[in-house]
Order: C-alpha cells, then structure tokens, then sequence
C-alpha cells in the first residue's frame, strides 16, 4: 500500500507563488521583445514618397497623369499618380527606391475635337483626344529626376506648350 503525503495548503500556495515567480522572471525578456517589435520596430521600406506641382502655360495642370520609371541598368521600377488641381502625390508604399528616374507626363485635352491616331502607317485608327503635354514631356521625354534618401523628393514641373499659344 502506498502511502499518500499531505502538504498543509501554505505549503502548496509557497510552491506555487515560487513557481509563478519563475516563469513571471522567465518571460519578461520575451514579453519585453515583444512588445518592442510591435511598438516600432515594424516592416521598413526602402520605397519614398514622391510629391510634386505642374503648371501648364502658367497654370496649374487641371487633370493628367505622371509617370516615373526607371532608366536602362537600373532595377526595373515604375510609379505614377494622377494630377489634380496642379498637384500630384506618391505615398511612400507605392513610391519610388533612390535613383534616376525618366518622367513622362499626360494631360489629354477633352475639349477638343478628337484626332486620329494610327499604331502604323496605313492603320485604320482610333479617335483620341489630343494631348496637351507637349512630346518632350510626354512620348519623347528625356526628363529625369535624381530621387535620394536625404531629399524632399518633390519634383515641379513648369511646362510650357508652344502650339496653344
């Protein structure tokens, strides 16, 4: 027959205070990092955002588009926004690595009558709107921009349409 020892309940409640002592102190270092890496320690990007105003003959860009993709050599990388009321902004979660960048903007002009455009001589053709940007901003733009971790990023354009004025 066995028998049974029997702790009086202080003794118990010694045991377990000891116990819940050690694995408070055991915890505390995983605890602590825990918490600091859900605090601040998060993901970090190495993307910035982009930012920037566009006047076209003097005025603010009232609606377009601009794009920014990276030049031949480079990490192939693009990124755009729309404009609106001369402005234009790239949050940091879609913005762009350091870097050069070639930028082509577009700014379609719905108020004029279409025009046709043809991917070839010969072709058919579809009816567009015109486009506002002049070609060295826009198809045949050789505008770049230098995007670094130590600037503000934020790239103006003054763009000035010879064929409207």
């Amino acid at each position: 027959m066995r028998h049974r020892t029997s702790y009086p309940l202080s003794r118990i409640l010694s045991i377990w205070r000891e116990l819940l002592s050690f694995a408070s102190r055991a915890a505390l270092p995983a605890v602590a990092m825990l918490m600091a890496m859900i605090a601040g320690c998060g993901p970090t990007s190495d993307r910035l955002p982009i930012s920037g105003r566009i006047t076209l003959d003097g005025e603010p860009l009232d609606s377009g588009s601009i794009r920014f993709t990276s030049l031949e050599g480079q990490e192939l990388l693009a990124s755009g926004a729309l404009i609106q009321n001369g402005q234009y902004q790239i949050p940091q979660e879609k913005g762009l690595r350091p870097g050069t960048y070639r930028v082509e903007m577009s700014s379609p002009d719905t108020k004029a009558p279409p025009v046709i455009v043809r991917a070839a001589p010969g072709d058919m053709g579809i009816p567009a709107a015109p486009e506002r940007i002049p070609p060295a901003y826009n198809a045949d733009s050789q505008q770049t921009v230098e995007v670094t971790t130590d600037g503000d990023n934020r790239f103006d354009f003054d763009i000035v349409n010879r064929s409207s004025k």
